[in-house]
């Protein structure tokens, strides 16, 4: 029988969380056994998953329905979100182990005659746009915000312009024609929105790598300044652009082909060197990459194509198509055969 892959689901929370948030915990554990495989997993057991990895899984086009899966998780103790880790993403996620292990003393009659934890249900305070929709929150809820500065502070799961906790006075303004905001809140979007327009119409593949990353750090340091929501949402924008240059590939130009060749061979001088699915596919790519670089590219290029082919092998990384082993061993390899 074809081995099958599995989750290791704790027993007893199928009897004791109701269906979104079990299938919720299921994902995340998954990631984590991925991110423990790959040693990527932090010092402190937290891992990273974009908020629309998680919308994906369920199906689910409207980020708030999933941002409140994960904040009952939290509230209820079997998860604790971490926000901004390494300067790069917006939420990190650990698992809380203990809490889990609490439920293995008891029996699965008690917890079928106990109530079902459930997702906490969201409530609109006024008819609204779905993108604006706010979140009833118990009173003495003891979650971490998601988003904090000196000025504001935005409510755990409404994270959301028009419902913001003024510090000064501790006063929840939910009003739409007059919103408290960052003064550099209409800055910081005018630029992010540049500078995404920017890399969507970036050609180069390398040079648009170096951009992805640009944008990342930027809404990093945009999180004390626009709500969560919307970095999330420009999150979502740069998930997409980085897809479609994905797709597309990297062009290398082979300048040993010249026009006589392609006339006479029916070819192009043009080698596209496309993002791979997996890590058998990601070492065909390179050892076929390897090969044009020998035959067509003149070799006074092979230093600059060998440290082009190392960002393109870390990005593969990045998007966690191959190993750290194996992304080390691969720019091993490519300095060896171009940068000799």
């Amino acid at each position: 029988m074809k081995e099958i892959p599995f989750t290791r689901l704790p027993t007893k929370l199928i009897y004791a969380l109701d269906s979104d948030l079990l299938k919720m915990l299921a994902v995340l554990i998954q990631q984590e056994s991925y991110w423990i495989e790959h040693k990527k997993i932090g010092d402190d057991g937290s891992f990273y998953k974009p908020i629309k990895e998680f919308a994906d899984s369920f199906r689910r086009k409207n980020l708030q329905d999933v941002r409140l899966i994960l904040q009952t998780l939290q509230t209820e103790g079997f998860i604790h979100i971490i926000s901004s880790k390494g300067g790069k993403q917006a939420n990190y996620y650990r698992i809380c182990w203990d809490k889990i292990a609490t439920y293995n003393d008891m029996k699965i009659p008690q917890l079928i005659q106990s109530p079902m934890i459930r997702t906490a249900k969201r409530a609109s305070k006024k008819k609204v746009e779905d993108d604006t929709v706010s979140y009833q929150q118990k009173e003495n809820d003891s979650t971490e915000p998601y988003q904090q500065d000196n000025e504001l502070i935005v409510q755990d799961c409404t994270p959301t312009i028009d419902n913001i906790i003024n510090k000064n006075n501790n006063n929840i303004t939910i009003d739409n024609s007059v919103i408290t905001k960052s003064p550099l809140y209409d800055e910081y979007k005018k630029r992010i929105e540049e500078l995404l327009s920017d890399y969507q119409q970036e050609s180069d593949y390398i040079i648009s790598l170096g951009k992805y990353s640009k944008i990342e750090t930027i809404l990093e340091l945009a999180l004390k300044h626009i709500p969560t929501s919307e970095i999330e949402d420009y999150q979502y924008q740069l998930s997409e652009i980085s897809t479609m240059h994905d797709r597309a590939g990297w062009n290398i130009k082979l300048d040993n082909i010249t026009e006589e060749m392609m006339k006479k061979y029916h070819t192009i001088n043009i080698h596209n060197v496309k993002s791979p699915k997996s890590p058998q596919q990601f070492k065909l790519i390179v050892n076929d990459l390897l090969d044009k670089a020998g035959l067509y590219i003149d070799c006074g290029h092979w230093e600059e194509l060998a440290d082009n082919v190392e960002k393109w092998i870390t990005h593969q990384w990045e998007r966690d198509i191959i190993s750290y082993d194996l992304q080390q061993e691969t720019i091993d390899k490519v300095y060896t055969k171009l940068a000799s």
